[in-house]
């Protein structure tokens, strides 16, 4: 097995696992799931999500705060950030493995030279993001799977939509929770985005 997948296997289980540590007198409050997709103290080497859930009672009690009702819904700063289980990040073993094999692989020698080097830093920054965008596949993967192995049903008595984004919106975190939600699921999300 590649380390790829291992980490996906890993990333899987964890998510799974901390969809259903979520307290069960909260879940009838809970609308939405969030995977907050970040690179760790701003290192592209260790990319990250943070998984979390927002409910009903905190999004009103943040309507006065917020531009509109939808920003106070969908938009991650006015969430409980009540962090379940992260992934990714500087201590993953599994990320680790899987970046040393990876054909993005740069070390830290390299990335300090490239403070200094101005086409070095370009060469590791275009492996940084393929690396990256091949990490947001594996959660878009992740979650899809979450649903269609009846994860998040048998969680909250339905589907609800999970957001993979970051802390700024903007068409790739839209596309991303496009692909990992079942179809009409994260419909209000997408609709209320460009009101964000």
């Amino acid at each position: 097995m590649n380390e790829m997948k291992r980490f996906k296997e890993a990333t899987y289980k964890m998510l799974e696992a901390g969809i259903r540590s979520i307290p069960d007198n909260e879940v009838s409050d809970i609308y939405a799931l969030s995977c907050w997709y970040l690179a760790q103290d701003d290192e592209a080497r260790y990319p990250m999500v943070i998984l979390s859930y927002n409910t009903n009672s905190h999004f009103i009690s943040q309507i006065p705060a917020a531009s509109s009702e939808a920003e106070a819904k969908w938009n991650y700063a006015f969430w409980l950030q009540n962090d379940v289980v992260a992934v990714g990040g500087e201590d993953d073993d599994h990320l680790a493995a899987w970046f040393a094999a990876s054909p993005h692989y740069y070390s830290e020698e390299q990335n300090l030279d490239a403070e200094e080097d101005d086409e070095l830093f370009e060469q590791l920054l275009q492996k940084a993001n393929a690396f990256n965008d091949e990490f947001i596949e594996v959660i878009i993967a992740c979650v899809s799977e979450l649903f269609s192995n009846g994860v998040i049903k048998d969680k909250f008595g339905k589907h609800i939509p999970v957001l993979i984004h970051e802390l700024e919106y903007y068409d790739k975190p839209l596309e991303w929770t496009t692909r990992a939600n079942p179809e009409g699921v994260a419909t209000e999300f997408i609709q209320a985005y460009g009101k964000l």
